[in-house]
């Protein structure tokens, strides 16, 4: 019989010096897919989407874009159903497995190069019919589906502006009154108003200083259950397709094994943000998007426990965490405090052991372009906490919102 060649990295590592991305600590995130629907006939539709498409993904997720970013549908009176029909007819989650599972789309083979990757096991290779064999490994691949593959998200957000008044006819009446214009280096938006931002970046912002924008943030999760997972790695799992043939034609048209769970949605108007930094009109509409999208983020996690992430505590003198504003912490907000415990099996779970609250007045403002606003809080080095319960925290131990 094979050895089984999975050994699961028990540890979190603790270092004396730490980068603000965390990347230091090792312990498993949640995968996101991220994609938004256009309105064409909309303002500033254009404008929006070619922000969108640069953003990247919040950086304590993985990144499983699967190529795709914005959607366009006839009728958006019900976004949700749109939503269902899309994942249904492209077999968004068969795409999102084959991701997880580097699927060959011209052998048809598997590997589990990036669950290792994003698992952080330390073994070169892990061998799932070896690990099918074993109660050990079918433990350790109970844990890649319990903390990996079943927390991949798809969240859409329809973005739209939101117009206010004689807003854009300002913009243009500011542009046409621009004494010179250059004609290098326009980008996508100084194209549509036909000015030059370096220009006239002070008279424009004058009037695009009020830009909103109003987005519904619809989550969806990939269901992977127990059911699901057997009949992957019993049927289709193959890293040999010469000779199991059957398991990747049998793959490509099961086309009902796999499927995406909607969550919820939340909706959210942009508040009022701060020119500070911005000198261009792109600037500003990337500055209001991003902070809006990273807000309903943050409330689709309020509202939805298994959507919220963790973080780990890079100190405990002084007690602090790289979260702030950007995840809408407050001084009401509560974290609860997890140690990593893995079984006798290497199957790992988390154990609340206290509760900690952000200090007052030292809460990181930690959101898009906050350096250029130049506040007190942008200027912390993370979010500081005081204990509510518990005690004996070390650097590495995970942090998440609690109720």
């Amino acid at each position: 019989m094979k050895k089984l060649l999975i050994i699961l990295a028990l540890g979190l590592m603790a270092q004396t010096s730490f980068a603000q991305d965390d990347e230091n600590f090792k312990y498993m995130r949640g995968s996101l897919c991220i994609m938004m629907v256009e309105h064409p006939t909309l303002e500033f539709n254009d404008q929006i989407e070619t922000v969108f498409e640069s953003m990247p993904i919040p950086n304590r997720f993985n990144n499983h874009d699967l190529g795709v970013r914005v959607l366009s549908f006839p009728n958006n009176e019900d976004q949700v159903a749109n939503l269902k029909i899309f994942s249904n007819e492209n077999q968004l989650a068969k795409r999102i497995v084959s991701k997880w599972f580097g699927r060959n789309k011209n052998t048809g083979s598997f590997n589990t190069d990036l669950l290792r990757e994003r698992g952080h096991y330390s073994a070169t290779k892990i061998d799932v019919k070896a690990a099918m064999a074993q109660q050990r490994g079918m433990a350790v691949l109970e844990d890649m589906g319990e903390n990996l593959i079943g927390h991949t998200y798809w969240v859409v957000n329809d973005i739209r502006y939101v117009n206010q008044g004689n807003f854009f006819k300002s913009v243009k009446d500011v542009a046409s009154a621009a004494v010179s214009v250059k004609g290098n280096g326009t980008s996508s938006l100084e194209a549509t108003l036909g000015i030059d931002f370096e220009d006239t970046a002070m008279g424009l912002l004058d009037n695009i200083k009020g830009f909103r924008v109003k987005i519904t943030s619809h989550l969806f999760r990939l269901k992977w259950d127990e059911e699901t997972s057997n009949t992957f790695y019993s049927q289709y799992y193959t890293e040999t397709p010469d000779e199991e043939a059957d398991k990747v034609s049998g793959f490509k048209q099961d086309n009902n094994l796999f499927s995406m769970e909607y969550v919820g949605s939340v909706t959210s108007t942009s508040s009022k943000t701060s020119v500070s930094g911005v000198t261009t009109n792109e600037q500003m509409i990337r500055k209001v998007c991003t902070r809006a999208l990273d807000k309903n983020i943050a409330d689709l996690q309020h509202k939805f426990a298994d959507f919220r992430i963790k973080a780990p505590l890079i100190s405990v003198e002084p007690l602090k965490a790289y979260v702030g504003m950007k995840e809408d912490i407050n001084e009401k907000s509560r974290y609860e405090v997890l140690e990593a415990v893995p079984d006798e099996r290497g199957v790992t779970t988390y154990k609340r052991v206290g509760i900690i609250k952000p200090i007052k007045d030292k809460i990181w403002d930690n959101r898009f372009m906050a350096d250029e606003e130049k506040t007190t809080e942008a200027a912390l080095d993370g979010t500081y906490f005081e204990v509510v319960s518990g005690k004996d925290f070390y650097p590495g131990m995970l942090i998440r919102e609690t109720k």
